[in-house]
């Protein structure tokens, strides 16, 4: 890497520090995230957002991303009031979608009444989520999963397996 591009990399996370995003060592966030509210972001050691993520919260939510993890490009997470938490070497690919807040149109004769789903999403260590998958609110990927592309993940996913499909279902231990 050029000394130009150490300098650039190395200014572009004091500057996200200095808008309050807590970084440990050797964390990096791109110049192109847009993060509101990012007093409530922690990225965990070696820990990486690559270009063009969005993460929305209010001042009461928050997300957490631990050690040697990554968000790869045009992640967006909807976090509003509630937490994201993602855990220890968790690779999550490119276009995927965090909602922790969402429309809840069940039973509603009005698509767009005043009922919304509000849930954390809590993700293990040891996960890799495909390119293009949807986590819904109130998700629980536990630890040692896979989940395959253009999946869309609602409840628990139980440790040490294989997942996809529209909704997301077993495919395989591992």
């Amino acid at each position: 890497m050029s000394i130009i591009k150490r300098i650039q990399k190395r200014f572009h996370v004091l500057y996200f520090k200095m808008k309050g995003v807590t970084m440990e060592q050797g964390a990096y966030i791109h110049r192109s995230v847009d993060i509101h509210n990012p007093k409530n972001v922690t990225i965990g050691k070696n820990s990486i957002f690559y270009k063009n993520i969005s993460i929305y919260c209010s001042q009461k939510g928050g997300v957490v991303i631990g050690e040697n993890s990554h968000i790869a490009p045009y992640g967006y997470l909807l976090v509003d009031k509630n937490k994201i938490q993602i855990g220890n070497h968790v690779a999550i690919g490119p276009f995927c979608t965090f909602i922790c807040h969402s429309n809840n149109i069940e039973g509603s004769s009005d698509f767009f009444s005043k009922n919304y789903l509000d849930d954390d999403i809590c993700i293990g260590d040891n996960v890799f989520i495909g390119a293009q998958c949807t986590i819904l609110p109130g998700a629980v990927i536990e630890s040692n999963v896979v989940v395959a592309s253009n999946s869309v993940v609602k409840g628990r996913l139980e440790s040490n397996g294989v997942y996809g499909g529209s909704p997301v279902k077993r495919i395989k231990d591992i």
